[in-house]
């Protein structure tokens, strides 16, 4: 009877570790996967306002240049860059952040009277904006 009681208690702990080690892989997996949602989630969370944000400011920053190089009234539009800008400070990565800065910059510059050539000046603004854009459409995920 040794035997056959040896066997069965085998086949019980066997039955037990299994069962152990199944409802440990199943949380393992369970974690993994939550994990994951939660870095989709991270790296989505501001996504539309990012979007909204970003398209603000490259809007009315262009704006404003546009109004000062043709004489139009650029106050209503520099009030949305300055509110824009603040904005995308908060949800902007640091990698777009780096590459607005210089285009706000430009235009609080521009606005000041600090370039004394606007239209020279026009083809480095666009290329700031240039690369902003292209920071923000690879942030957004955009191709």
């Amino acid at each position: 009877m040794t035997g056959a009681t040896t066997s069965v208690d085998v086949v019980a702990i066997a039955g037990i570790a299994g069962t152990l080690l199944g409802t440990a892989l199943g949380a393992w997996v369970t974690w993994k996967i939550q994990q994951r949602q939660l870095e989709h989630e991270d790296r989505t969370r501001f996504h539309d306002r990012r979007l909204a944000v970003y398209a603000e400011f490259a809007d009315a920053s262009n704006a404003v240049m546009a109004a000062l190089l043709t004489g139009n009234n650029w106050v209503n539009d520099l009030q949305r860059v300055v509110g824009s800008f603040a904005s995308l400070r908060l949800v902007a990565s640091t990698q777009v952040f780096h590459v607005a800065t210089p285009v706000h910059t430009a235009v609080t510059d521009a606005v000041h009277g600090r370039i004394a050539n606007l239209q020279a000046f026009m083809p480095q603004f666009n290329n700031s904006a240039a690369q902003m854009s292209v920071a923000m459409r690879a942030e957004l995920g955009i191709k």
